[in-house]
Order: C-alpha cells, then structure tokens, then sequence
C-alpha cells in the first residue's frame, strides 16, 4: 500500500469516528434517555441490556402483557370473579408500573393513580404485583448500519376495567326531576376544582394542556362514585382530573318521585354527571 492509499485509509476511518461520535451525540441531545452500547464488538443480532437504572416513558416497542391488552383484561375478569366485596363496585382504576428488564412487575414501583374504595386499590394492587412476566420493552439503536435491541424498563399507566360481586347494580338515571347538587351549587364546585386541581410537574415540562372531561356517578348516598375519562387529552392529566373529582364532598342526591298510597315521595337515584377540569398553562 502506497503512501496515498495509507492516507485516504486514515482519512475514512478518522471520518467515521467522526459521523459516530456526532451520531450519538445528536440523539443524546434530544433525548438524554438514549443508550449508546458500550460494547463495539457484541453480536448486533443479540439484545443488549442497558446497565443503568433509567426507567422509559417510551420506547421503540412497549412491553406487553402474555396475550396483549384482551389476556390482560381476562387476568383481572378471571381474579375478581370469585372475590365479594361489602357492596358493588365498578370502575376503572389507572395503575403505574415499571416492567423490569427480565419483564416481571417490580413490586416496589406499583403505584394507584386514581382511586376507588381503598380495599379495591389493595386488591388491584396485589393482582398488578401477581402478574405473570410480559414481553420486555425495547428500543432502538443504530450501530455499523445495523439494529441492535436495547432493553428497557418503562413505566406506563394500565387502565384496568374492575366490576366486583355484591349487591345488585342499580339503574344509573341520566336525568331526574331533582338533579344532584354540589354543596353550594354550581359556582362552587367549578370553585373546588380549581383550588383542589394540581397541574403535574410532567405535564408542565412535556406542555400538556387542554380539558378534561370526566364522567361519575352520585349515588344514593351523596358520594361521588365510578369516575372515568369521558374525553381526556393525556393520561398525566386525565389522572388528575379523576383524582379531584373523587376527592369532592358529598353532594345531596339525585330524586325522582314516585306515587305510594296515592302520595307523592321522593326518592332518591344514581345519577350520572359529567364535568370539565381544565388544565391552562
């Protein structure tokens, strides 16, 4: 080899180092959560593991759950078909999670983000924790034109749709001669959802805002029950917003009259109710 060719050889191999080297530091720029492998020579066909303890919001290819999102909802049908509870209870319960590497539920990063009755967040809280291993999640990386897997751990929120045994569900009525009433009326509700709404730091920096609109039941009793997304904008908010909601006081109940012995009663009903939560950066 001449000295012209030892010279171009140099070249294109300091000009590759070059394109790498801005390659990932391009990509971290954007998103500090992308791993470079360490290991030039490890086989590209192979998974790579990253070493550090970063924990995805997302990734090239979530985890998913044996049988994906239907299995999923069988595991919890099929576990609460035989557990009773005091009384009937439906709704839907939003579940953070961290899905280990190896793809199990860490059990010490279940978290319930909005609430039902506390011994439903127990219950859904240990069937999270039982879970069978998922498919771990995945990205991506490019190295010498190749793919190469990297594994990842991500958090994510699992809606999970629960219905338990007791009494008999009840008719939910949409309207009734003497609609349900927040304690001091309409002004002071849209009141209690403000000064109660706490706009999440993620949702800040990721600057997520819009309306939420959140659908529940006030039953018979005054309480605010089975609250879920009629229309969210994003989990981080829609969370929130439920939260609130389920946090107002006891509203006084919806009626509808009825005629007993040919005397006018009135009785009261579960009443569904639908109200905005706004989120304005």
């Amino acid at each position: 080899m001449n000295t012209k060719h030892i010279f171009q050889a140099i070249l294109a191999f300091a000009l590759a180092a070059i394109c790498t080297t801005g390659y990932a530091q391009s990509n971290s720029a954007n998103n500090g959560q992308i791993i470079v492998p360490k290991d030039s020579t490890a086989n590209p066909d192979q998974p790579i593991i990253d070493d550090d303890n970063t924990i995805y919001t997302s990734v090239k290819i979530m985890p998913e759950f044996p049988g994906g999102e239907a299995a999923m909802k069988k595991y919890f049908a099929d576990s609460l078909q035989s557990w009773e509870s005091k009384k009937f209870i439906s709704g839907k319960v939003f579940v953070q999670v961290v899905i280990g590497k190896d793809g199990m539920v860490e059990p010490e990063n279940v978290k319930i983000t909005s609430d039902l009755e506390p011994v439903v967040n127990e219950k859904v809280v240990s069937l999270v924790k039982s879970m069978p291993k998922w498919t771990p999640g995945m990205r991506y990386e490019s190295k010498s034109g190749k793919v190469v897997k990297v594994l990842a751990r991500v958090s994510m929120n699992i809606p999970v749709e629960l219905s338990v045994k007791g009494e008999e569900q009840e008719q939910v009525f949409f309207i009734v001669e003497h609609m349900p009433e927040f304690p001091g009326g309409d002004v002071e509700m849209r009141k209690f959802i403000a000064e109660n709404t706490k706009y999440p730091e993620e949702a800040k920096a990721k600057g997520l805002s819009g309306k939420v609109f959140v659908q529940f039941v006030i039953n018979k009793e005054g309480d605010v029950v089975n609250a879920k997304i009629a229309r969210g904008v994003d989990p981080i908010l829609d969370n929130e917003a439920i939260r609130v909601v389920l946090s107002m006081p006891k509203w006084k109940p919806g009626e509808q009259s009825k005629r007993i012995d040919g005397e006018k009663v009135w009785v009261p009903k579960n009443v569904s109710f639908t109200v905005p939560v706004n989120f304005s950066l």
